[in-house]
């Protein structure tokens, strides 16, 4: 009894530990650090597009996002204004937050919503109470105080800088430095007179004397009264990426140097690595430096000196996930390449495993692996567990072959060299596109070797290899992901180009195609009404838990309802959805809606993500859509969905988009199958009085009906499990919130037998 007291409470604070029933959770990344700030003893740092703060007094580590603090996702620029004490934040839709020290936002939204062709923001100048905005079309002056624009200078120049000196505003531009007194018409771009014609990509201020660095040359002094630049430190081959005064010196930052000036005759340059910002901070410097984080420097004998351990948030190491699955109910695998095959961009080499238990990130390594395989380590498309051995990965390159893990360390590649894999190119052995693998249960690998003629390739237990011979889908250049349904059969899709579904009819010898019963492969859709559709794309399959196929396609959703008839040029059925208003129609559900994802819950229930339009999720039998999530009303991060991935056990939705990864807690479970009070268990319990969520009554089987009564037997509230679930608001049949007390669950399974599977404990 101890022991299952113990695994369950294990279970409680996991599931507990994420989010209620309802909630959001965004898992940005914070890995790349590219810029900093400081205010008194707090450091903002921004990482990957996001936002954390680390706090020298006390170590405290604080990241805030769309639902902790912020309104939007995906900073671009932060600068801090001491002023007001605050932070300005900018997003790349040109969005605005003001941050302030006590974590208070004011949103602005102004610019955000004007009906411009580009808002771009080049970057972001603060003198006094006011930001300057330097954007593609001229300079946008924002009162921080106020919180309003006063001013927008539209000058057609595509400015990166702006800075206010003794009564002139300057800007660097793309094509040189100009200038305009204040006390001239600013807003006629004719008064703006140019001073250079080099690209100008910061100005700044050091004793009464303007400087400006020169992207092509490096930093220049500038006389405004005779307009004369004066050479101070020459790029020397590098490039420096920031240039910035404090008050007493100027610093300029470069991947392998550090400048400070503090006068034109007076410039110390120090070594320094990895560098992507510098900021000076009394006696040291925080050194952002990309994906080892930021840390904390010296400066000692001609070099810029780590002294402390690097500052970064547990989380995903990029915001890349083209593919999630969970390997089982306390892991996430996330792999984060890229299969767009008319425009491939290939990821830098991205696996990452998400420990759902402990709430913490694993980024699998990459530094070692190109060195030891001597090819890219890139566009990391698919990753799976052994169901034989935990921790013992295989994950697919659309490019470069296949990788073995084992327990968090790279073991193997696997290429045209050691095993049968093949290359798209017969003269060029290194380009093996493994877009998917896949184990089946008795811990044979399936891997979908695109281009080749045996384009599925089984790497067995005993660690030989099998090839399958399919002639309808020979060499065909997309295919991905082999699904094993539940009556044994393989179906394979193709993306893009030669679009289409493949399903072969094994005859229980999964590894031998010679004695397949049928195979069929069709790129031509057609409903029940006998419209056509020309496919161009099929991005989803999945199998529902009554044996339909979902087809997920550009050009809307279709079910292949009886897949026997599959073989025959079966139709592919369009769920008709009555409009109720008299007029006897229907629609065909999600028509034209470009589908990329689609999941399965514990309830039937179809989670189906969207190439511009967010996710639904659709009843099990598809009439109804349940929600409809976008970035419009709730945290996602994008509405461009590249995948999706479902806790079986917790009911948390995990969504993969352009921009990162979100989390939602739904309220349908893996349903048992069969009832065991051994297994139901609710949370949270006991319910504490400033609880205000829906309760979770978990371990339940499919379709169960559960009442939960008082300790008198009153009925207290009914109804049928979603799944395995079954969620109780905490409130009696006329809406008001029970008393204190305990409350018995009853349950009753499809045979009508009654039992008391849990109690719920109420404290208010």
């Amino acid at each position: 009894m101890v022991k299952r007291i113990f695994a369950i409470l294990s279970i409680l604070i996991a599931i507990t530990a994420n989010a209620g029933i309802g909630d959001w959770v965004l898992y940005p990344s914070y890995h790349n650090a590219t810029y900093c700030q400081t205010a008194g003893d707090k450091v903002y740092v921004l990482a990957s597009g996001a936002l954390y703060s680390y706090n020298t007094s006390d170590e405290e580590l604080r990241v805030y996002d769309k639902i902790n603090t912020l309104s939007d996702i995906d900073i671009t620029h932060i600068g801090y204004c001491k002023d007001i004490k605050a932070l300005v934040v900018v997003y790349s839709n040109a969005n605005i937050d003001i941050l302030f020290d006590d974590e208070e936002v004011y949103n602005i939204t102004d610019f955000k919503n004007k009906p411009l062709p580009d808002k771009r923001i080049n970057g972001v100048d603060i003198q006094g109470t006011t930001a300057y905005l330097s954007t593609v079309f001229g300079i946008v002056e924002l009162d921080l105080e106020e919180y309003e624009f006063t001013n927008t200078y539209t000058t057609g120049l595509n400015t990166y800088c702006t800075y206010l000196f003794n009564g002139t505003l300057f800007c660097g531009t793309e094509t040189g430095m100009y200038s305009c007194a204040t006390d001239k018409n600013l807003l006629d771009k004719n008064n703006w007179v140019k001073k250079n014609n080099y690209f100008t990509k910061a100005i700044c201020e050091l004793d009464g004397m303007l400087y400006c660095y020169l992207d092509e040359f490096g930093i220049y002094s500038y006389n405004a009264s005779n307009n004369i630049l004066q050479d101070v430190v020459y790029n020397h081959g590098e490039k420096y990426n920031a240039m910035y005064s404090n008050g007493k010196e100027i610093i300029a930052s470069a991947k392998k140097k550090t400048t400070i000036i503090t006068s034109p005759t007076d410039v110390t340059v120090y070594k320094n690595s990895n560098s992507n910002f510098i900021l000076k901070d009394g006696n040291h410097f925080w050194d952002c430096k990309g994906y080892n984080g930021i840390v904390k420097c010296i400066a000692k004998d001609g070099e810029i000196i780590v002294n402390s351990t690097a500052v970064t948030p547990d989380s995903p190491v990029r915001n890349y996930c083209e593919y999630m699955k969970f390997a089982s109910d306390d892991k996430l695998l996330v792999a984060g390449g890229n299969l767009n095959y008319f425009d491939i961009t290939f990821y830098d080499g991205t696996l990452m495993e998400y420990d759902y238990s402990g709430n913490r990130w694993n980024n699998l390594p990459e530094d070692t692996i190109k060195q030891a395989t001597g090819i890219p380590y890139l566009n990391l498309c698919s990753i799976d567990e052994d169901p034989t051995e935990p921790g013992h990965y295989f994950a697919g390159s659309f490019g470069y072959g296949l990788y073995e893990f084992r327990n968090g360390k790279f073991v193997k590649h696997y290429s045209t060299h050691n095993s049968p894999l093949e290359s798209v190119i017969p003269t060029n052995t290194r380009f093996v596109r493994i877009p998917s693998v896949k184990f089946d249960k008795e811990g044979n690998l399936w891997c979908i070797n695109t281009g080749t003629k045996n384009i599925v390739k089984v790497l067995k237990n005993d660690g030989t290899w099998c090839e399958l011979y399919y002639k309808p889908i020979e060499k065909l250049a997309t295919m991905v992901e082999p699904i094993m349904d539940s009556r044994g059969w393989l179906w394979l899709k193709s993306l893009q180009g030669e679009a289409g579904i493949f399903c072969a009819k094994m005859n229980g010898t999964p590894l031998d195609s010679s004695d397949d019963e049928s195979k069929a492969w069709l790129n031509k859709f057609v409903n029940q009404d006998g419209i056509s559709y020309d496919i161009y794309q099929v991005f989803a399959l999945a199998e529902d838990r009554e044996g339909q196929m979902w087809v997920g396609t550009n050009t809307g959703l279709f079910v292949i309802d009886n897949p026997k008839t599959f073989f025959n040029n079966g139709v592919f059925k369009q769920i008709k959805v009555p409009r109720n208003d008299g007029t006897g129609l229907a629609d065909y559900l999600l028509s034209g809606t470009y589908i990329k994802s689609i999941q399965i819950d514990g309830a039937n229930r179809k989670w189906i993500g969207t190439n511009d339009d967010g996710v639904y999720l659709i009843s099990a039998d598809g009439l109804e859509t349940i929600h409809h999530f976008t970035t419009e009303n709730s945290p996602l991060p994008s509405n461009s969905i590249v995948s999706i991935a479902i806790n079986d056990r917790s009911g948390e939705v995990f969504i993969g988009t352009d921009k990162g990864i979100a989390s939602y807690m739904s309220d349908a479970t893996r349903p048992e199958e069969k009832l065991d009070e051994n297994n139901i268990y609710a949370y949270p319990n006991p319910v504490k009085a400033d609880y205000s969520g829906n309760i979770a009554i978990v371990g339940l089987t499919h379709d169960c009906n559960v009442k939960i009564v008082d300790t008198a037997g009153y009925l207290i509230n009914e109804g049928t499990s979603n799944g395995g679930q079954y969620t109780w608001n905490g409130r009696n049949a006329r809406g008001e919130k029970v008393a204190s007390g305990v409350y018995y669950v009853l349950t009753y399974d499809s045979n009508g037998n009654e039992g008391v599977a849990t109690k719920i404990v109420v404290i208010r």
